[in-house]
């Protein structure tokens, strides 16, 4: 069994070379305190088979999901292998069972395997853990991450698709729709359902919900890039209310300033007006320079 500090050190090594630091002591230093996966360690094994117990304990300790992607310079990523021996040695109602363990890397690698062996399991598996609390420990090659647990989940369904087959594909419609009424769908799983597909109207009363109730800014940005004359006022009033919150990053503010502007609303000059002046970086995107006219801007003015 590796132990976790052994693993704090070695994946500090593999992953080191991702990391651009000045001070490469210092960079290390601070590159395994991040990567200390074991602070947070649960070890469950209740309804765990003899034959599964120690495999389980394995993928525990190192308390993270890892994909099979390589971080630059790593020969393996221990917990995907563990992940492997686990689908050799566990049938397929044990790993049904293992998708309740306490261990959260050991649910999702759980949920994953069923996944390979039936995806038919897609929908009944997502619902399962969209519903468990808590996030896991992510390392995909070099990014490193700490996320819902339907995150990775649901990355790895869409990453079984083929381009082609992602707004046709039965389970995926699903699993979107699934997450327009969840109640802890991520901004980053909400993003991806709605970058996927235009959905009917008959889901365009939860969409408004999740916009002018709920203030998600993917499906904001949805039902301004597919029912934007429908909704114009209201997505103005959204976008004003965003460009006011200091809590949202500059790069996501310049996306919501961007598609204020696209209203040409004469009101809005001095609000636009204002942004640009405190984020003067903004009008290097060239998709905001190009409405600065339209909207009553001129270099002039700022």
């Amino acid at each position: 069994m590796i132990c976790p500090r052994v693993f704090v050190v070695a994946l500090a090594l593999i992953l080191f070379s991702c990391a651009q630091k000045e001070n490469k002591e210092q960079g290390y230093d601070i590159l395994v305190e991040d990567l200390n996966f074991s602070k947070d360690v649960v070890f469950d094994s209740v309804q765990v088979p003899h034959h599964l117990r120690r495999i389980v304990r394995d993928i525990s300790t190192l308390n993270t999901y890892q994909t099979e992607a390589l971080a630059k310079g790593a020969t393996e990523n221990p917990n995907f292998e563990n992940a492997k021996k686990l689908y050799d040695l566990a049938s397929e109602g044990e790993l049904l069972s293992l998708t309740d363990n306490r261990n959260n890397a050991v649910a999702l690698y759980a949920a994953v395997g069923l996944l390979e062996i039936n995806p038919q399991y897609a929908t009944a598996i997502f619902q399962k853990i969209l519903n468990r609390k808590g996030k896991v420990h992510t390392q995909n090659g070099c990014i490193i991450g700490y996320e819902y647990l339907a995150e990775p989940l649901y990355q790895h369904y869409s990453n079984t698709l083929k381009p082609e087959e992602v707004r046709s594909d039965a389970g995926l419609q699903k699993l979107d729709s699934m997450l327009l009424f969840a109640k802890n769908s991520s901004e980053p799983m909400l993003v991806m359902a709605f970058r996927n597909r235009t959905y009917s109207d008959h889901l365009k009363k939860q969409i408004e919900k999740l916009a002018f109730q709920e203030h998600r800014g993917p499906a904001i940005l949805y039902l301004s890039n597919w029912h934007k004359k429908e909704y114009a006022l209201r997505l103005e009033q959204e976008y004003l209310h965003f460009l006011a919150n200091d809590t949202i990053h500059e790069i996501q503010k310049r996306k919501y300033l961007y598609h204020l502007m696209s209203f040409n609303n004469p009101d809005h000059k001095k609000v636009i007006l204002d942004y640009i002046k405190k984020d003067s970086a903004s009008i290097d995107d060239s998709g905001i320079r190009h409405q600065l006219e339209n909207n009553g801007i001129y270099p002039t003015d700022y």
